[in-house]
C-alpha cells in the first residue's frame, strides 16, 4: 500500500472531492436511481488508491479532445458545473448531474452502472473527471479452505463512458478543454449527451497537436534527418489514406507509422504528458488541415513561400545556411515574377 500511494503522489495529485452513485437499469426498464448521501473520504488512502487508478486509467484509453455544445439549456450539465464552482456543493451538483442521466439513459439497450464524480488538482492544474463504470467478475481464493469463489468488482480498466474538465483551460475560455472517451459501443452516445460534449475540434487543429507532438517525440528520442523524413512521409501517406476513405485517424496506427520497430512508444510518451494534447481518433475534413505533414512553409517581412517537402529531397529546394535556393524553375515564370 505505501508503495501505490509514493506512486500517487510523484503524480503530485490532490483530491478535491469524490462522489459514487448508482444507476438501475434491466432490459429496456425504466432506469432507478440509487443516489449516495455523502461524499466519500477524500483522505481515505484507498479512495485516493482508487483516483489513481482511474486517472491513469483514462489517460491510456487516449481520448478525445472537444468542447461544451454551445446550447447550455439543451446541455445544462455545464450549467450544473458552473454552479458548483460557485456554490461550492460536491454533492448537489453529483446528484443533479445523476437526474440528468437518467433522462439520458432511457434509450433502447443502454445499460446502468456505477457514476464516479471526481474533483482533483494535478500539477497545479484542476479537472472534473465524470465515469461510469461496470462491475465484472473475478475469481478469489480462500487461502484457508482453498476454495475458489465469484468476486463482482468495479471494472476500472475497461471505461466506454468518460469525461473530463480541465478548468483552467475552460474557466480561461481556451480550446480543448474537455477530454473524453467515445467508446465502442454507438449506445455510450447517450452518456455524451448527457455531459453535453462535442468532438468538432477542427480537424486542422488536431492535425497540429499531433504534428507539435511528433516533433517533440523525434527529439527526445534523437531522430535523425533520414528518420524524421521517412516517419513523416508515412505519416503523410496514412492521413491522406484515411482522407480519401473518410476514415478516422486512430493514434495507435500513427505511432505504428514513427516506429514499426517500437509501435507504442508514441503513445506512451503522449499518455505520459498532461500537457500533451492528442485526440486519440479524429476525422480529417479537407485534404489541407494535414498540409504540415507535407508542406513547408516560410513567411517573413515582405514574403511568403510554401512548397512540398519532398523537393528537398528532390534535391530542388537546398538549403545553405539561412538562404534557401530553388532550382529548376520555368524560366518564363522567373522572367515574369522578375521584371521591375
Amino acid at each position: 500500500m505505501a508503495k501505490r500511494l509514493t506512486e500517487t503522489n510523484q503524480y503530485n495529485m490532490e483530491l478535491k472531492n469524490i462522489v459514487l452513485h448508482h444507476i438501475k437499469r434491466e432490459g429496456n426498464q425504466t432506469p432507478n436511481l440509487n443516489l449516495s448521501d455523502h461524499l466519500l473520504d477524500k483522505n481515505d488512502n484507498t479512495v485516493k488508491e482508487f483516483v489513481d487508478k482511474l486517472v491513469k486509467s483514462f489517460g491510456s484509453k487516449n481520448p478525445t479532445y472537444g468542447e461544451f455544445q454551445e446550447d447550455d439549456l439543451v446541455y445544462p450539465f455545464q450549467n450544473l458545473v458552473t454552479d458548483y464552482r460557485n456554490e461550492n456543493d460536491f454533492l448537489k451538483f453529483s446528484t443533479e448531474s445523476m437526474k440528468l442521466l437518467e433522462k439520458e439513459i432511457q434509450v433502447p439497450q443502454a445499460k446502468g452502472g456505477y457514476v464516479v464524480f471526481t474533483h482533483y488538482k494535478r500539477n497545479q492544474t484542476e479537472f472534473l473527471i465524470t465515469i461510469m463504470l461496470d462491475k465484472s467478475e473475478q475469481f478469489t481464493i480462500n487461502d484457508d479452505s482453498l476454495d475458489i469463489r465469484k468476486l463482482k468488482t468495479l471494472d476500472i480498466d475497461k471505461l466506454a463512458r468518460a469525461n473530463r474538465i480541465n478548468f483552467d483551460k475552460w474557466e480561461n475560455e481556451e480550446d480543448l478543454y474537455l477530454s473524453f472517451i467515445k467508446g465502442t459501443r454507438d449506445v455510450s452516445s447517450y452518456f455524451q449527451k448527457f455531459i453535453g460534449n462535442t468532438d468538432l475540434t477542427s480537424s486542422k487543429k488536431n492535425s497540429q497537436n499531433l504534428k507539435d507532438a511528433i516533433s517533440k517525440y523525434m527529439r527526445k528520442e534523437n531522430y535523425n534527418d533520414d528518420q524524421k523524413e521517412e516517419a513523416n512521409q508515412k505519416i503523410s501517406d496514412y492521413l491522406l489514406r484515411q482522407y480519401q476513405e473518410e476514415e478516422d485517424v486512430e493514434i495507435n496506427a500513427v505511432s505504428a507509422h514513427i516506429n514499426p520497430d517500437n509501435p507504442n512508444g508514441f503513445i506512451e510518451y503522449v499518455q505520459s504528458d498532461d500537457e500533451i494534447e492528442v485526440s486519440g481518433n479524429y476525422r480529417l475534413s479537407q485534404k489541407s488541415d494535414f498540409n504540415i505533414f507535407h508542406r513547408a512553409k516560410l513567411s517573413g517581412n515582405g514574403y511568403k513561400v510554401e512548397f512540398e517537402k519532398n523537393l528537398i529531397k528532390q534535391g530542388k529546394v537546398v538549403r545553405q545556411g539561412n538562404d534557401v535556393i530553388f532550382k529548376d524553375l520555368p524560366e518564363d515564370e522567373l522572367d515574369k515574377q522578375f521584371e521591375l
